[in-house]
């Protein structure tokens, strides 16, 4: 596992870097070419074939599908995928041994400087397969009855979701010149290193602080009388609360008495101050600024309060606001730095020349200078100019924008009661309201194309969106698919508001650019998640009663909630709950380096790309 998450982190790292499109020169020899790599010998041509590409790409993500249905829990909710994996997962090891197969037939396996296995994307490729085959031989195990249904052996089939790598990997080109980028890393390591140890060195003096001030917090409120040896739920306060025996902290009420009781660490949680390990770990959690109030209260009822203000005030102020703060700014700034000295390396990049300016500046009427398209004015469809001069008039476009927030405003009004026949006549109502709605925005798409030309029309990107929402809207209205699925075309008109204020739509293209920008961040960044989740899922989906894990859905959202940073310490308490006692550390370590690292990366790429 280690080795596939060594040389899955290479290529992710090299995706990360050079995902946007840069111009080549010529000068330049790809490191990573997927037609290049699998030309280099003549036995091999017919892996140039689109066919063949597809049929790797295609068995890549089967590949992929396959392990994210690959467990107990699913089985158990639709056993037919139990036969359907198993027979994916044998042809898909059958195609890839063949790939495989003839590399190395063609290219030798370890001699010569183009052999199989002295290429890394030849040892994820050789990876993966072993852990195709490793996982059928469990399944066969699993069918057979050898092996429990949820059993820790789906540990083997973690790695198998970075094989999205191989799919993703074959619709990147690029050239990097090793030399160079070696020099680029070796300047920017030392910078990223010093804030690591900088991040590190505030971490671990927390962790020491919150031992020597506050310790183990043993003493809780229980019920006079209570047998100590035999400490029960009903024995405690509700809900459980901390308390201290001398004059600091919190005193308990009539009936209680504050008593030192040892309770096992997966009932009371595995945060605290008992020693340095569980001190870092708590540190961090509470620098992410979830759960800190928590363990705050609990040393300010424990004991002396002006502790617990002085440490997690200077630890919310210095940690989480300053320290962290200049950790990831100087990551990301190191990573822009990456980014200009590649766009030096890579030189210039002009327009391409077979691309045609599309828009110009021209005077208007009233003296003031607008961007218009250089063909505004020709006529394109079959209808007199006149036709095209309305479609692009002031007082076309206002009207349209008054009939929208008119349709919105309608839209908004939309309210359920609890009187099925009031509710019926609204429906009436509303649908024969909202076909004139639509009527409307039906003739105004037929005016433009009668005016442009459908081919003119469909070019442009917002003409292709009021087109579709044309389409959406219309079939909303037919009574079978009135208030379905179809509900959503109607409300995304709303979108063309935009278009009545200048400055708004100016404003977002300025922050989203170019759609295939924010396109290409959103791809990559589900990609991600999608890997994640699947890892996660077959390293706790045999832990019994852990329902965050036990199918793709569950882990995803778990996974996803990570992400955001609300309410991420609950996917991790309750994976470290249920798991053994010994591995618990190795959860939070998991946990912890997925929250700090996705983050991190998703901030990089934010900037990086927009």
């Amino acid at each position: 596992m280690a080795a596939a998450a060594s040389s899955a982190g290479a290529a992710i790292s090299s995706m990360i870097t050079l995902m946007r499109k840069q111009s080549f020169r010529s000068d330049f020899v790809p490191l990573m070419d997927y037609n290049q790599e699998d030309s280099t010998g003549g036995n091999l041509e017919w892996t140039n074939k689109p066919l063949a590409k597809y049929l790797f790409r295609l068995t890549g993500l089967l590949s992929f599908i396959s392990t994210c249905m690959n467990t107990s829990k699913t089985f158990e909710y639709y056993p037919f995928l139990q036969y359907t994996t198993f027979i994916i997962d044998i042809t898909c090891a059958i195609i890839l041994t063949i790939e495989a197969a003839a590399k190395m037939k063609t290219r030798g396996i370890l001699i010569g400087d183009s052999s199989y296995l002295r290429d890394r994307w030849n040892h994820f490729d050789a990876i993966m397969v072993l852990n195709i085959y490793f996982s059928i031989i469990i399944q066969t195990f699993e069918l057979i009855g050898i092996i429990p249904k949820y059993s820790y052996y789906t540990l083997i089939r973690s790695p198998r979701p970075f094989i999205l790598i191989k799919v993703l990997k074959t619709f990147l080109k690029f050239e990097l010149p090793k030399s160079q980028i070696k020099s680029i890393l070796q300047r920017s390591s030392s910078q990223i290193y010093n804030v690591t140890v900088f991040f590190l060195f505030f971490m671990s003096l927390y962790a020491i602080l919150g031992v020597q001030f506050f310790g183990s917090l043993t003493f809780h409120c229980v019920r006079n009388g209570t047998n100590l040896n035999n400490v029960t739920k009903s024995d405690l306060m509700i809900p459980d609360t901390y308390c201290s025996p001398t004059k600091d902290g919190f005193h308990c009420p009539e009936n209680f008495t504050c008593k030192k009781i040892e309770i096992q660490r997966n009932l009371r949680g595995y945060n605290g101050f008992d020693e340095l390990a569980t001190s870092f770990f708590s540190v961090y959690e509470s620098a992410s600024q979830e759960g800190w109030v928590f363990l705050m209260y609990r040393a300010i009822d424990s004991l002396p309060s002006w502790r617990a203000f002085f440490y997690f005030i200077t630890l919310i102020f210095f940690l989480a606001w300053l320290v962290k703060n200049v950790f990831i700014a100087v990551i990301i700034e190191t990573f822009a730095e990456i980014r200009v000295q590649f766009q030096q390396m890579w030189g210039s990049r002009g327009a391409p020349s077979d691309i045609e300016a599309t828009k110009v500046l021209q005077k208007a009427d009233d003296s003031t200078l607008k961007l218009v398209n250089i063909d505004e004015n020709k006529k394109k469809g079959v209808a007199p100019v006149i036709f095209l001069k309305i479609a692009q008039s002031p007082l076309f476009t206002t009207i349209v924008m008054i009939v929208v927030l008119a349709n919105t405003i309608f839209t908004a009004t939309i309210k359920h009661t609890h009187n099925e026949q009031h509710d019926k006549k609204n429906r009436e109502l509303y649908h024969k309201i909202e076909t004139l709605f639509t009527l409307f925005f039906d003739l105004e798409a037929l005016f433009k194309i009668f005016s442009m030309g459908f081919k003119n029309y469909i070019r442009r990107s917002i003409f292709k969106f009021e087109f579709m929402l044309a389409v959406g809207t219309t079939l909303h209205c037919f009574p079978s698919f009135y208030r379905s699925g179809f509900t959503y075309f109607q409300v995304l008109r709303v979108a063309r508001l935009l278009k009545s204020s200048p400055l708004l739509e100016d404003f977002l293209n300025k922050i989203f650019g170019p759609g295939k920008k924010l396109g290409s961040l959103i791809l990559f960044t589900m990609c991600l998640l999608l890997i994640t989740s699947s890892i996660s899922m077959q390293l706790f989906c045999f832990i019994k009663g852990l329902k965050q894990f036990e199918t793709f859905p569950r882990a995803f959202i778990s996974m996803f909630q990570v992400l955001t940073q609300k309410g991420w310490v609950d996917v991790m308490h309750y994976t470290m709950l249920y798991s053994i006692q010994n591995v618990a550390p190795f959860v939070a370590i998991y946990f912890i380096v997925y929250h700090l690292a996705i983050n991190l990366l998703l901030l990089i790429l934010m900037c990086y790309y927009l």
